[in-house]
């Protein structure tokens, strides 16, 4: 088989699976987090929007093809749905987390991955809600830790380490019950300091500079 067939047979099959997805698995996927936590799924829809505004770029620097595009949408908004299995008392606190919540919390992307897995999701979907929180660097102490497996580098997949930075900059400039929100310009500082560290360097590159100009369109961004 050529590349050419391989690559267009291969692009028809993402297809069928992102109808199949976006016809019956989504919808009951959306209607889960709704019902448990809407905080999470206008997070998980705001975290797909910054991810729509990258893809130009991804696709002209040859990082994902047009083809992965549905892929990459399905894992954005499915990417916090381990949240569901953590009560509600600990997604709405208004205090610091103590160890023993802050295990939960730390263990949504397990439990999304496993949830996920039932529904037979491709395993870039699953992978991507499983890792969204590793480190570029590997680190899985400190401040700011990666988990759940210690991956590093391109060792963590792809979709992963580009929703991690839409993840991060949502959280950061939404306002929550325990902090206040950064003004946007500062969250994409704070990314840019973290460069080769929390986030891959190559990413960070593009999602800067196209949320940057993107702000100068939509301030609410």
């Amino acid at each position: 088989m050529t590349k050419s067939k391989k690559a267009k047979r291969e692009q028809e099959e993402n297809h069928n699976i992102y109808a199949g997805l976006h016809e019956h698995i989504i919808p009951t996927l959306i209607e889960i987090m709704e019902n448990k936590d809407q905080v999470t799924l206008l997070h998980s829809s705001r975290v797909q929007r910054l991810i729509d505004i990258m893809i130009p770029r991804l696709i002209q620097e040859k990082i994902i093809g047009q083809d992965e595009i549905p892929l990459l949408w399905v894992a954005a908004i499915v990417h916090d749905i381990g949240k569901i299995f953590v009560e509600d008392k600990i997604l709405e606190s208004e205090n610091k987390l103590d160890k023993f919540e802050y295990r939960i919390i730390r263990f949504h992307p397990v439990r999304g991955y496993h949830l996920l897995k039932e529904f037979d999701l491709p395993k870039k979907i699953l992978l991507a809600v499983r890792h969204h929180h590793e480190r570029w660097d590997g680190k899985t102490h400190g401040r700011y830790p990666g988990y759940p497996d210690g991956l590093k580098g391109k060792q963590i997949p792809l979709y992963a380490r580009i929703i991690s930075l839409a993840d991060a900059y949502d959280a950061m400039v939404s306002e929550r019950p325990y902090k206040k929100r950064y003004l946007p310009v500062k969250a994409l500082q704070i990314i840019q300091k973290a460069a080769g560290r929390q986030f891959d360097p190559k990413l960070v590159k593009i999602f800067v500079p196209v949320i940057s100009e993107e702000l100068k369109k939509n301030l609410k961004l």
